[in-house]
């Protein structure tokens, strides 16, 4: 058992070293408020609400929210989501790049509806938190890798897209789900893959060099 988590660690350090972090996140909000949290004790962990970053300048929160979960169900889902489509992404892209959309859909999941926020007070007392966020960047990030490198990813992304969409409508349909930081995480996953992938370079002479060997 342990010799096969090393093995899934050294083929995907990133995408496991961020389960590893949201796990070890969980584990220190049961011991403190038991198996699921309610919005107060959220906050307390870190998690993204708009008034507390505009007044208190805590914008740590916008970093820090993805990382917490609301209770064993929220984050189990989302560790496994994580597992499926980051093993993939990362094995598909360079490890600086996919690092890099992580940390774009991250920061994009709470930061766009921040600067909603900011424009006409969107979500003002909402409390979110979770990875959703990211694994919908990661979405995002397949959906330019297709863009790029039809031949490779179209006929993968073409086979997700139903599931994609579902997850959004019932992001939309289920009031507890933020459907913003789900369309926010896709958006900065996609921009920043699509951005990377299109970078020009004169050293880059193989159409492909964007990709893991």
């Amino acid at each position: 058992m342990m010799n096969e988590l090393i093995k899934k660690y050294k083929k995907a350090p990133v995408t496991m070293g961020l389960i590893t972090v949201c796990i070890i996140v969980y584990l220190i909000s049961f011991v403190l408020y038991g198996e699921e949290m309610n919005v107060y004790e959220g906050i307390t962990m870190g998690g993204y609400n708009p008034i507390y970053v505009y007044l208190d300048n805590q914008y740590y929160r916008l970093l820090t929210a993805n990382f917490i979960h609301f209770g064993l169900l929220h984050i189990a889902v989302n560790c496994y989501s994580l597992y499926g489509i980051g093993m993939f992404i990362e094995a598909s892209l360079k490890p600086r790049k996919y690092a890099i959309v992580l940390l774009v859909s991250a920061l994009a999941t709470t930061g766009l509806p921040y600067l909603l926020f900011l424009i006409n007070g969107f979500e003002a007392n909402t409390v979110s938190g979770g990875i959703s966020g990211v694994i919908f960047g990661l979405i995002g990030a397949l959906g330019a890798l297709a863009i790029k490198y039809k031949n490779i990813f179209m006929d993968i992304f073409k086979q997700l897209a139903p599931n994609v969409i579902l997850m959004l409508v019932i992001s939309f349909i289920v009031p507890t789900i933020s459907m913003s930081g789900h369309v926010s995480g896709l958006i900065g996953g996609f921009v920043a893959t699509y951005v990377m992938l299109n970078m020009k370079s004169k050293q880059k002479k193989n159409p492909y060099s964007d990709l893991i060997n």
